[in-house]
């Protein structure tokens, strides 16, 4: 256990240094100053797991030196206990405040020292454990990541994925009916994808691919979601599909129900939607197969409504893969 002392009395660092040996598994640094501290640790590589902070030091003090520590990210947590020969509750009421993890009285002794490093020893091997649950948490939740081509199964939603839809299309009876084949792209899907964990880019899905169904409620729709951003699919019937009033019914739904803290962020996303063919008569699989080739928007519309950060940072991928 790496430990660090600072008290710019020599007796109490003779004793520090009887009492925390190598054998015992202490690998102790004494400084006689907070400058002298900070001077080392800007030096070192490998982090101390426990101080021992006087709280009386010429220049910057210990209760000064440990609100420093607790400033730096590699010392947030770390253990701090601060050595005192003082009884004022005030001193001690602000060295708690700076961060300071426990006390120790002088004259030290001896027992009671052993029984306090063995307590931060604790206290730090709980904190190591912590971050490593932490970090394994992360990288599950990178692993969790949804891939932007994937097509997301968007169960609940009303959305099909591209087989059902196909095998819907292709069931139907032979012959010519009146479709209108559309696709409703998530502008800056790119760098939205790249911001969010897995469950909150599926949040957005899903509530596209709710407004969508709602918003063409009582019409004869199939809609499917086919990765990138991309949501395609038919609308059955003579009448000319209003593709506008569709839409415009999609973005008052997102504005309605968005969840910030189930998307992580604060507004949703910007739709565009748009018809695949003029052609009116489609068969079941002329249909199908046509909006199998349009599943993918084309690259101009992955961009479409994208930041200048987001087209900047794609160039930049652009030009290292180069």
């Amino acid at each position: 256990m790496r430990i660090m002392a600072v008290d710019d009395d020599l007796l109490i660092l003779d004793l520090l240094r009887e009492c925390l040996t190598k054998q015992g598994g202490y690998d102790l640094t004494c400084c006689e100053t907070a400058e002298d501290a900070l001077q080392l640790m800007e030096e070192e590589t490998l982090p101390f797991d426990c101080f021992l902070l006087d709280i009386m030091l010429p220049g910057v003090d210990g209760i000064e030196l440990c609100d420093m520590l607790r400033q730096s990210s590699r010392y947030r947590t770390t253990p701090i206990l601060m050595i005192t020969a003082s009884r004022e509750a005030n001193l001690m009421e602000r060295a708690f405040y700076a961060g300071a993890t426990d006390y120790i009285n002088k004259p030290l002794d001896g027992i009671e020292l052993g029984a306090r490093i063995n307590s931060a020893s604790m206290l730090n091997d709980s904190l190591h454990r912590e971050r490593e649950i932490r970090h394994t948490l992360e990288e599950l939740t990178e692993k969790m990541k949804l891939r932007l081509e994937e097509d997301v199964d968007l169960e609940g939603s009303g959305v099909m994925t591209p087989p059902e839809l196909e095998n819907m299309l292709l069931r139907m009876p032979a012959g010519c009916y009146s479709m209108t084949l559309f696709n409703i792209d998530i502008s800056g899907i790119r760098g939205i994808h790249r911001d969010l964990t897995g469950p909150q880019f599926r949040y957005h899905l899903m509530e596209v691919g709710r407004a969508a169904c709602a918003a063409m409620e009582g019409l004869n729709t199939m809609v499917a979601y086919s990765g990138h951003g991309r949501f395609v699919g038919a609308v059955i019937g003579r009448k000319r599909f209003d593709r506008e009033n569709a839409l415009m019914k999609m973005n008052a739904r997102l504005s309605n129900d968005w969840d910030v803290a189930a998307s992580a962020r604060p507004m949703p996303p910007q739709l565009v939607m748009g018809t695949l063919s003029d052609q009116r008569l489609w068969s079941g699989l002329s249909a199908s197969n046509h909006l199998r080739d349009n599943s993918v928007p084309p690259s101009k519309e992955l961009t479409l409504g994208k930041s200048q950060a987001d087209v900047l940072f794609d160039r930049l991928g652009e030009i290292i893969g180069q």
